[in-house]
Protein backbone atom coordinates (compact mmCIF):
# COMPACT_ATOMS: atom_id res chain seq x y z
CA UNK A 1 0.00 0.00 0.00
CA UNK A 2 1.04 3.89 -0.15
CA UNK A 3 2.26 4.34 2.89
CA UNK A 4 1.91 8.22 2.29
CA UNK A 5 -1.88 7.91 1.71
CA UNK A 6 -2.18 5.95 5.18
CA UNK A 7 -0.46 8.59 6.61
CA UNK A 8 -2.34 11.18 5.33
CA UNK A 9 -5.77 9.61 6.11
CA UNK A 10 -4.79 8.84 9.47
CA UNK A 11 -3.43 12.65 10.22
CA UNK A 12 -7.12 13.67 8.97
CA UNK A 13 -8.94 11.33 11.06
CA UNK A 14 -6.59 13.09 14.29
CA UNK A 15 -6.79 16.21 13.29
CA UNK A 16 -10.98 15.78 13.68
CA UNK A 17 -10.57 14.03 17.02
CA UNK A 18 -9.36 16.86 18.32
CA UNK A 19 -11.66 19.49 16.32
CA UNK A 20 -14.61 17.19 17.85
CA UNK A 21 -12.77 17.61 21.40
CA UNK A 22 -12.80 21.98 21.72
CA UNK A 23 -16.11 22.23 20.17
CA UNK A 24 -17.35 20.29 23.28
CA UNK A 25 -16.01 23.56 25.76
CA UNK A 26 -18.63 25.66 25.83
CA UNK A 27 -18.37 29.45 25.50
CA UNK A 28 -19.77 31.05 28.88
CA UNK A 29 -22.96 33.13 28.43
CA UNK A 30 -21.47 36.01 30.80
CA UNK A 31 -18.62 38.20 30.65
CA UNK A 32 -17.18 37.35 34.11
CA UNK A 33 -14.50 35.40 34.06
CA UNK A 34 -15.73 33.65 36.70
CA UNK A 35 -18.10 32.53 34.40
CA UNK A 36 -15.52 29.96 32.65
CA UNK A 37 -15.17 28.06 36.44
CA UNK A 38 -18.03 25.12 35.38
CA UNK A 39 -15.63 24.23 32.40
CA UNK A 40 -12.49 23.54 34.65
CA UNK A 41 -13.49 19.87 34.65
CA UNK A 42 -13.91 19.85 30.73
CA UNK A 43 -10.04 22.01 30.36
CA UNK A 44 -8.73 19.26 32.64
CA UNK A 45 -10.24 16.42 30.62
CA UNK A 46 -9.42 18.10 27.03
CA UNK A 47 -6.10 19.47 28.21
CA UNK A 48 -5.18 15.30 29.13
CA UNK A 49 -6.90 14.01 25.96
CA UNK A 50 -4.84 16.16 23.91
CA UNK A 51 -1.71 15.53 25.60
CA UNK A 52 -2.60 12.07 25.11
CA UNK A 53 -3.30 12.18 21.07
CA UNK A 54 -0.32 14.74 20.44
CA UNK A 55 1.91 12.02 21.77
CA UNK A 56 0.56 8.93 20.70
CA UNK A 57 0.61 10.95 17.22
CA UNK A 58 4.57 11.69 17.66
CA UNK A 59 5.00 8.09 18.36
CA UNK A 60 2.60 7.10 15.33
CA UNK A 61 4.47 8.91 12.89
CA UNK A 62 7.92 8.20 14.18
CA UNK A 63 7.16 4.02 13.13
CA UNK A 64 5.48 5.11 10.04
CA UNK A 65 8.89 7.59 9.17
CA UNK A 66 10.61 4.47 9.98
CA UNK A 67 8.85 1.59 8.21
CA UNK A 68 9.25 0.44 4.49
CA UNK A 69 6.26 -1.01 4.04
CA UNK A 70 2.48 -1.04 4.78
CA UNK A 71 0.81 -4.26 4.78
CA UNK A 72 -3.22 -4.48 4.61
CA UNK A 73 -2.72 -6.29 8.40
CA UNK A 74 -0.98 -2.57 8.92
CA UNK A 75 -3.18 -0.76 7.64
CA UNK A 76 -6.61 -2.71 9.39
CA UNK A 77 -4.81 -2.23 12.41
CA UNK A 78 -3.91 1.56 12.08
CA UNK A 79 -8.39 1.63 11.32
CA UNK A 80 -8.76 -0.23 14.54
CA UNK A 81 -6.31 2.12 16.33
CA UNK A 82 -7.80 4.81 15.15
CA UNK A 83 -11.11 3.43 15.74
CA UNK A 84 -10.57 3.31 19.30
CA UNK A 85 -8.84 6.84 19.39
CA UNK A 86 -12.37 8.37 18.09
CA UNK A 87 -14.15 7.70 21.11
CA UNK A 88 -11.44 9.60 22.90
CA UNK A 89 -13.68 13.17 22.97
CA UNK A 90 -16.68 11.10 23.92
CA UNK A 91 -15.02 9.98 26.97
CA UNK A 92 -13.33 13.17 27.41
CA UNK A 93 -16.81 15.36 27.21
CA UNK A 94 -18.59 12.96 29.77
CA UNK A 95 -15.19 13.07 32.12
CA UNK A 96 -15.77 16.45 31.58
CA UNK A 97 -19.00 16.99 32.94
CA UNK A 98 -18.52 14.44 35.63
CA UNK A 99 -14.84 14.22 36.56
CA UNK A 100 -15.20 12.66 40.31
CA UNK A 101 -17.68 10.10 39.05
CA UNK A 102 -17.28 6.03 38.52
CA UNK A 103 -19.45 5.95 35.36
CA UNK A 104 -17.73 8.44 32.86
CA UNK A 105 -14.15 7.50 34.58
CA UNK A 106 -14.53 3.84 34.27
CA UNK A 107 -15.71 4.59 30.52
CA UNK A 108 -13.01 6.74 30.21
CA UNK A 109 -10.45 3.36 31.62
CA UNK A 110 -12.29 1.38 28.78
CA UNK A 111 -11.42 3.28 26.04
CA UNK A 112 -7.73 4.19 27.42
CA UNK A 113 -7.21 -0.04 27.63
CA UNK A 114 -8.93 -0.59 24.42
CA UNK A 115 -6.68 2.02 22.57
CA UNK A 116 -3.60 0.85 24.21
CA UNK A 117 -4.37 -2.86 23.36
CA UNK A 118 -4.73 -1.13 19.52
CA UNK A 119 -1.93 0.78 19.77
CA UNK A 120 0.26 -2.57 20.70
CA UNK A 121 -0.76 -4.58 18.04
CA UNK A 122 -0.14 -1.35 15.78
CA UNK A 123 3.18 -1.46 16.64
CA UNK A 124 3.90 -4.86 16.85
CA UNK A 125 2.64 -5.90 13.38
CA UNK A 126 4.60 -2.65 11.87
CA UNK A 127 7.79 -4.54 13.91
CA UNK A 128 7.07 -7.55 12.58
CA UNK A 129 6.11 -6.84 9.26
CA UNK A 130 9.82 -5.11 8.74
CA UNK A 131 11.50 -8.23 10.05
CA UNK A 132 9.50 -10.20 7.31
CA UNK A 133 10.52 -7.93 4.59
CA UNK A 134 14.00 -8.29 5.49
CA UNK A 135 14.46 -4.64 7.24
CA UNK A 136 15.58 -6.27 10.86
CA UNK A 137 17.22 -3.19 12.06
CA UNK A 138 14.27 -0.96 11.67
CA UNK A 139 11.70 -3.91 13.46
CA UNK A 140 14.59 -3.50 16.36
CA UNK A 141 13.89 0.30 16.37
CA UNK A 142 10.64 0.21 16.86
CA UNK A 143 10.52 -2.68 19.45
CA UNK A 144 12.38 -0.28 21.26
CA UNK A 145 9.79 2.41 21.88
CA UNK A 146 9.09 2.87 25.38
CA UNK A 147 5.73 2.65 24.66
CA UNK A 148 5.88 -0.64 23.21
CA UNK A 149 7.44 -1.81 25.68
CA UNK A 150 5.42 -0.97 28.62
CA UNK A 151 2.50 -2.04 27.11
CA UNK A 152 3.51 -5.14 26.30
CA UNK A 153 4.97 -5.77 29.72
CA UNK A 154 2.83 -8.02 31.83
CA UNK A 155 4.18 -6.13 35.10
CA UNK A 156 3.69 -2.79 33.85
CA UNK A 157 0.30 -3.50 32.83
CA UNK A 158 -0.30 -6.16 35.71
CA UNK A 159 0.60 -2.99 38.37
CA UNK A 160 -1.19 -0.32 35.96
CA UNK A 161 -4.61 -2.34 36.40
CA UNK A 162 -4.15 -2.69 39.85
CA UNK A 163 -3.59 0.52 40.88
CA UNK A 164 -6.12 1.85 37.45
CA UNK A 165 -8.87 -0.28 39.52
CA UNK A 166 -7.89 1.36 43.41
CA UNK A 167 -8.64 4.78 41.62
CA UNK A 168 -11.26 3.91 39.59
CA UNK A 169 -12.87 2.77 43.20
CA UNK A 170 -11.82 5.23 45.74
CA UNK A 171 -10.96 8.35 44.03
CA UNK A 172 -11.68 8.63 40.30
CA UNK A 173 -10.27 11.84 39.31
CA UNK A 174 -7.06 10.92 39.78
CA UNK A 175 -7.62 8.89 36.82
CA UNK A 176 -6.81 12.21 34.86
CA UNK A 177 -3.70 12.46 36.68
CA UNK A 178 -2.49 9.14 36.17
CA UNK A 179 -3.20 9.10 32.10
CA UNK A 180 -1.15 12.54 32.03
CA UNK A 181 1.68 11.27 33.94
CA UNK A 182 1.54 7.91 32.05
CA UNK A 183 1.32 9.31 28.64
CA UNK A 184 4.22 12.01 29.15
CA UNK A 185 6.69 9.76 31.37
CA UNK A 186 5.85 6.49 28.94
CA UNK A 187 4.53 8.07 25.76
CA UNK A 188 6.61 10.72 25.87
CA UNK A 189 10.36 9.21 26.75
CA UNK A 190 10.98 8.65 22.84
CA UNK A 191 13.71 6.90 20.91
CA UNK A 192 17.03 9.00 20.70
CA UNK A 193 16.88 9.20 16.55
CA UNK A 194 13.30 10.40 16.46
CA UNK A 195 14.18 13.88 15.95
CA UNK A 196 16.93 12.84 13.44
CA UNK A 197 14.79 10.80 10.74
CA UNK A 198 14.25 13.77 8.46
CA UNK A 199 18.08 15.59 8.97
Amino acid sequence: MNKSRVEAFTDAVIAIILTIMILEFKTPESDKLTAILPQVPYMISYAVGWLFIGIAWYNHHYMFSKTKLVTRKIFWINNAWMFTTSFIPVATAWVGRSLNVQGPEIFYAIVYFLWSFAYALLTYMIARENELAGHHEIAASIRKMKIYRALTSWKFVGAELIVWILILIYLPALQMLLIAFQVLMVGGNVNEDSDKLFN
